[in-house]
């Protein structure tokens, strides 16, 4: 057994960048990041010991000790939602406000790429009450298997914190969870464990290797009034298939651009998600998709279909539905690139 979880999970090392043992060849042509872990020789990186699991019974805790949940507000520092919870909405949250549940992935954390790209947008922009969730000591490097395992504990937890936060005024209507890779996941697994409907969901490129595919285990658009999934890398690290309301393929969904001649394009495809989301937030230069075929093509060239374009991210109105494919050849969100200077340096690529 041991063998085999350090062979088949040894993947998780790339998206750490230590990807020194793989030729720029073998990462081109490989058939997955599964391969290109037993390819690399980097097996045994992954030990099942040391790493946290959580039960996913009735022994595990709740509320989970290595799980926090920080509320941001423009202008005021973090706030760690501890102690009674009849406290947690009292300061520094505006009512006014709409809500962000931000959930960054795999190997992330409060204060890591590419999730706090993410954060940092919404608090420039200084509408939203954002919730950050971080649950690295569950999901920390290089133990994915644990963190894939650990998804549903997690999601039962913070149903409970999020169905506090609704009693205290949150109003569900105005939040949105937004997830990256694995944290796209929790978001959606989070609805299995509420006894109200999640407004709206936007899976940022979910993760695909070793998620299995029944409902329950993954995000779906079951799981919201309106699900949107953002496809980047489409078939490799990121889902494959339509699974959202609506599903925006970006330059073919599967590897972007100028990622191409990079040595971890796969990776670097996958997290460049989250900045073309973050250039979606304040609505000033958006990005805009046209209706395409229901999975992402093998390739930039899509098959247009008849139908209405669609704004792309945070302002997707939530009555849409279907496929739809966005073409945009430079780093989305880099001020570079941007026609007023906004943006955030960490997502322009030298």
């Amino acid at each position: 057994m041991r063998k085999q979880l350090n062979v088949v999970f040894l993947f998780v090392m790339l998206f750490r960048g230590h990807n020194a043992g793989i030729t720029e060849e073998l990462a081109r042509f490989a058939k997955g990041p599964i391969q290109d872990a037993i390819e690399s020789g980097m097996a045994s990186e992954f030990n099942k010991d040391e790493c946290l699991w959580r039960r996913n019974d009735n022994r595990d805790p709740c509320p989970d000790p290595d799980i926090h949940i920080y509320l941001y507000t423009p202008g005021k520092p973090k706030k760690e939602l501890i102690g009674k919870p009849s406290d947690w909405l009292m300061i520094d949250y505006d009512h006014n406000k709409d809500n962000i549940i931000l959930i960054h992935g795999y190997a992330g954390g409060d204060d890591t790429l590419p999730v706090s790209v993410l954060r940092d947008a919404y608090m420039n922009n200084g509408s939203y009450n954002v919730f950050l969730i971080d649950w690295s000591a569950l999901s920390a490097a290089p133990c994915y298997p644990a963190a894939v395992a650990n998804l549903k504990p997690v999601a039962k937890c913070l149903a409970h914190s999020l169905t506090i936060l609704q009693h205290l005024g949150m109003t569900i209507s105005k939040t949105t969870c937004v997830g990256h890779s694995l944290g796209a996941h929790l978001c959606g697994i989070i609805a299995n464990y509420l006894l109200f409907r999640m407004h709206k969901i936007i899976g940022l490129d979910p993760a695909r290797p070793l998620v299995r595919p029944a409902l329950g285990n993954r995000l779906d658009s079951g799981d919201a009034n309106f699900v949107e999934v953002i496809h980047t890398n489409a078939g490799y690290y990121g889902e494959i298939g339509q699974i959202g309301h609506v599903d925006i393929c970006v330059n073919g969904g599967k590897v972007q651009p100028f990622c191409e001649n990079k040595p971890n394009y796969q990776l670097c495809s996958h997290v460049w998600s989250v900045c073309y989301m973050a250039q979606s937030i304040d609505g000033q230069q958006t990005l805009v998709a046209e209706p395409c075929s229901r999975r992402c093509p093998s390739g930039p060239r899509i098959n247009t279909r008849t139908g209405q374009d669609l704004i792309v991210g945070q302002h997707t109105p939530s009555g849409s539905r279907g496929s739809f494919c966005l073409t945009s050849h430079k780093p989305p969100y880099c001020p570079q690139n941007s026609e007023n200077g906004k943006g955030d340096p960490r997502c322009c690529i030298q």
